[in-house]
């Protein structure tokens, strides 16, 4: 086609209209508004027992559930920030801090006398993480596809770990307030597998192109 204008008017009228993208904070409110239902709801398919607040050490387990929240939301507010070139996300010097003091809590919070560890309760709580995580992780996915990624590891790595967040953080309503070793582990490998899994199965959906 030689006659530009004639193209020019062509492309014009094939055009859409362009949705804007909503702000971040907009955006990770939005999630959590239709994340957070999902994953309790999902959670009625476990089995669970209603953590007990009257026992010792409840005010410990306050403060990790309030931390693995905030670090789920930096972490959810950096993935969407990455996703969108120039935005800047979290920086590690944040959300590193957070999580080694949420690490340390933990520890802290298992008991010192040897006790018998009960592999059922911690492979229900690797289960119960999982099937929590799943739905918000799907959602997650959904959300980073309307804008795509320029690094989508980057980005589904660091939704995958807000998800994993999310899933301790709901954990906690439905755990005992003090940790066996081998309850310890499987938490941290099912938020391992969890951010494994967010990146696989989103990669090819994420990425631009």
């Amino acid at each position: 086609m030689n006659n530009h204008d004639l193209l020019i008017e062509k492309l014009g009228r094939e055009m859409q209209p362009v949705k804007p993208t909503l702000r971040t904070g907009w955006r990770v409110l939005m999630w959590l508004a239709l994340a957070l239902p999902c994953g309790i709801a999902a959670s009625l398919l476990v089995e669970r027992t209603l953590t007990d607040w009257s026992q010792p050490g409840a005010m410990r387990a306050i403060v990790q559930l309030v931390l693995a929240f905030i670090l789920g939301l930096l972490a959810i507010r950096s993935a969407f920030n990455m996703s969108i070139a120039g935005r800047h996300s979290s920086s590690w010097k944040v959300l590193l801090p957070l999580g080694m003091l949420w690490l340390g809590l933990s520890l802290s919070s298992i008991p010192h006398a040897v006790i018998e560890p009960h592999d059922n309760d911690s492979a229900r709580c690797f289960t119960f993480l999982l099937v929590v995580s799943t739905p918000m992780m799907v959602l997650m996915i959904a959300s980073l596809r309307r804008t795509r990624a320029l690094h989508p590891v980057r980005s589904l790595a660091m939704a995958g770990l807000g998800v994993a967040c999310m899933a301790v953080t709901m954990l906690a309503f439905c755990h005992p307030v003090h940790l066996h070793a081998m309850d310890f582990l499987m938490h941290l490998a099912a938020i391992g597998v969890i951010v494994a899994m967010t990146v696989l199965l989103g990669k090819r959906w994420v990425r631009l192109g």
